[in-house]
């Protein structure tokens, strides 16, 4: 009996849990259904949404820009170097004797003419010779005279006419060395020009290894400038320099290149390139005074240049946006990775990329990406 029971009650859970197994597949399956057609209205409500945004324009809002259009021309490259005006006459004098300063005839800034005395010094030891040598060679003059009447009458002795013309030729150039001496004691400008310094005053002794005026010509004056290595092989004597004092009332002076230096400096790498100036602003210019030249490098004929600012660099890349068309033919900003050349004044030139055909977006560029929908 108990056999029966238990066999009637696995029989029973048996058939319950078939019945579970049933339902529960049932529900499984309800489940992955309900879930394909949620999906699939899903798929049909971002449709039908796409469809309505694009429809009533809220897709994508087009940023506003403004754009110019590109063209060739003339682009010309400067280089602007800082200068100063010098003088093939400017030098530091120093007396060609020793001796003690004894007047100084001169100050600085005094214009003065060549061979005029700026200096003296104490000659008297020089004067005192010069009194005993002349009485000296008086009368060894007086004694050549009576030998030579004598000889001439072939009375008295060749030797003695000769020894008392060998006398006088002795103290004549004693004489003359000893003028040298006394004329070395005054210190005469060799041109004329302006005292710029001073370096002597009365009473101190003068030497020729030290200098005793500062003496420069206001006449040749000149511009030098030294420019770097790279930029003087594209300067050329004539080439233009446009030259501004920032310290005078001028206007700017169109010159020409006079003289470029064939040596190149070790220590900076740099070449001194000159300007002459013309006569007609030498009684404003004064040497050592500095100046601004703007030499001409370059100029390319039919360049395709853009303003600098709208520029825009990602690493060492140089890119630009310009405007393009999308599939459906509405406008949207390309951006271009340009190759660019020369840059002044706020220009640049650029070797490639982008040509005379595309349109520079200038304005708004900033807020840009790669295809974004504009309006101009």
């Amino acid at each position: 009996m108990k056999k029966i029971i238990l066999v009637l009650i696995i029989t029973s859970l048996s058939g319950l849990f078939v019945t579970s197994c049933s339902e529960e597949s049932k529900s499984e399956g309800s489940k992955e259904e309900q879930l394909k057609e949620l999906l699939k209205e899903k798929t049909e409500l971002e449709t039908k949404i796409a469809e309505l945004k694009e429809e009533i324009g809220t897709t994508e809002k087009p940023i506003p820009v403004e754009t110019m259009d590109l063209s060739l021309g003339d682009f010309s490259h400067f280089v602007t170097q800082y200068g100063e005006v010098e003088s093939d006459q400017d030098v530091d004098m120093s007396p060609k004797a020793n001796g003690i300063v004894q007047k100084v005839y001169v100050e600085e800034g005094r214009k003065v003419k060549k061979g005029q005395t700026l200096a003296m010094l104490d000659n008297d030891m020089l004067m005192k010779r010069v009194k005993e040598l002349n009485d000296s060679y008086e009368f060894a003059k007086t004694i050549f005279e009576k030998q030579k009447r004598v000889w001439e009458k072939n009375v008295g002795s060749e030797v003695e006419y000769l020894q008392a013309k060998n006398n006088l030729e002795s103290l004549e150039n004693r004489m003359e060395l000893l003028k040298e001496e006394v004329a070395n004691t005054r210190i005469v400008a060799p041109f004329s020009g302006v005292i710029d310094k001073v370096y002597i005053k009365e009473g101190q002794m003068a030497t020729p290894s030290m200098p005793a005026f500062r003496i420069v010509s206001q006449s040749d004056l000149k511009i030098r400038t030294d420019v770097a290595e790279s930029v003087s092989y594209r300067l050329t004597e004539g080439s233009e320099a446009k030259v501004y004092f920032p310290d005078l009332s001028l206007d700017t002076l169109d010159l020409k290149i006079s003289a470029i230096s064939e040596g190149i400096d070790r220590v900076n790498r740099t070449v001194s390139v000159y300007v002459n100036l013309p006569k007609s602003v030498y009684k404003k210019v004064k040497p050592a005074m500095l100046a601004n030249v703007r030499y001409k490098t370059a100029k390319i004929d039919s360049a395709l240049t853009i303003p600098t600012n709208l520029i825009q660099k990602e690493g060492t890349t140089d890119y630009v946006y310009v405007v393009s068309k999308n599939e459906k033919g509405k406008p949207i900003a390309d951006k271009k990775i340009i190759v660019t050349g020369k840059s002044f004044n706020g220009v640049t030139e650029v070797e490639g990329g982008i040509t005379s055909s595309d349109k520079l977006i200038t304005v708004g560029y900033e807020n840009l990406r790669e295809g974004s929908l504009i309006k101009y």
